[in-house]
């Protein structure tokens, strides 16, 4: 009677080669959600301090803050970085007229908020849209505009 000799895996060897391979791709794909989110975040805020450049011009060449913002202030967003809050927008600009001082709100697809208030810095802030927004310009009863992406379409004040 001869042996004959048999190679191959086990069926528990080949599934904990399965879990391992299953494990590194689990962190890989957290470690790519948290990169990814990063870089969401750091373009919206990048976004936001280029608008408190523009806002600064805006006051230099006015006299004051903008009521309203046009597409012929250059305000440019990469758009891939943001996400919507509750009531579908990722900006809230709101202005306070008697103060003369602004504040822009906007949501990063990671979920957070950043804001810029009278060309100040951009720092990061709690979640908020409605009355809460004008709040920051000390306005309690004013519901600013939803400003940004709503209905599938961005703002006709952003330039491509």
């Amino acid at each position: 009677m001869s042996i004959m000799n048999r190679h191959g895996f086990t069926i528990v060897e080949l599934l904990i080669v399965i879990v391992v391979i299953a494990i590194l791709a689990a962190i890989s794909i957290v470690a790519y959600n948290g990169v990814q989110s990063r870089t969401n975040d750091s373009a919206v805020k990048s976004d936001l301090a280029q608008f408190a450049k523009l806002m600064t011009l805006q006051r230099v060449d006015l006299g004051t803050y903008p009521a309203t913002l046009t597409q012929s202030m250059g305000i440019k967003a990469t758009k891939s970085a943001y996400g919507t809050d509750a009531q579908g927008a990722n900006f809230r600009y709101c202005l306070n007229s008697s103060t003369d001082s602004y504040v822009l709100l906007a949501n990063s697809k990671s979920g957070k908020y950043f804001m810029t208030l009278n060309s100040r810095n951009v720092e990061e802030t709690a979640a908020t849209y409605g009355w809460g927004v004008c709040g920051h310009v000390g306005l309690s009863s004013t519901n600013p505009a939803q400003n940004g992406y709503l209905s599938g379409t961005w703002a006709s004040w952003l330039v491509d």
